[in-house]
């Protein structure tokens, strides 16, 4: 793998991951021209309440979903860092493996992005990465405000290529095909007993299967 093209980092809990995951990481890929793309699992998400699954377990539907990909790969540092994942200290970590100039980025969602002044020393991700935020088409009210709005001025630019420029510090948006697909659908489709048949990769589903992930649990 040639990091002098670039890397781009996809965190989140994928708990599990599905094909909105996978499509987007795809489409920002081929977009940003990076040598790979890394999806990169939290082992404990800071925001988020217990998960239905363990680290290990999410970590494993992943390298299911992926296996077969020249350019998806998983990044399992966060699960073997322990702890809570502060999103700070992965880019840090990462930057640290790679040259220079190289250009990192980090894919966020913009309804995350509109809570980013909630995250840990959130204000220096950019001295590591550039952000790009993925747009949803009608979710017009995931705009950042305050001080998150102020930070990102002078950050912004309209073009992605701009991001293969520098090694960090600018922010894009991107549009991207937005399947109607999440985890949380996933999860109440399997505690109902319905099929989540082509949401996910089928190795994934058989995975959710086999180990009786999102039931509900029995009392």
């Amino acid at each position: 793998m040639d990091s002098r093209k670039g890397i781009a980092l996809y965190g989140g809990t994928f708990d599990p991951v599905h094909f909105g995951h996978l499509r987007s990481a795809l489409e920002v890929h081929q977009i940003l021209g990076v040598s790979e793309t890394r999806l990169v699992p939290a082992n404990i998400p800071p925001h988020r309440d217990s998960l239905s699954t363990t680290a290990e377990q999410r970590l494993a539907m992943l390298y299911l979903a992926v296996e077969d990909s020249e350019f998806l790969k998983v990044d399992d540092r966060e699960i073997r860092r322990q702890g809570k994942s502060f999103t700070v200290d992965t880019l840090k970590s990462v930057r640290q493996e790679m040259t220079q100039d190289a250009p990192l980025s980090f894919i966020i969602g913009a309804d995350a992005c509109v809570l980013l002044h909630e995250w840990h020393a959130w204000e220096s991700m950019t001295e590591y990465a550039h952000l790009v935020i993925l747009e949803r088409p009608g979710y017009l009210a995931h705009e950042p405000a305050g001080d998150v709005a102020d930070w990102l001025k002078g950050k912004l630019v309209d073009d992605p290529q701009c991001l293969s420029q520098q090694s960090a510090g600018l922010v894009c948006r991107m549009r991207l095909t937005q399947l109607d697909v999440s985890a949380t659908k996933i999860r109440d489709l399997v505690q109902r007993g319905d099929s989540i048949e082509y949401l996910l990769p089928r190795d994934v589903n058989r995975y959710i299967d086999k180990h009786q992930l999102y039931r509900k649990v029995q009392t």
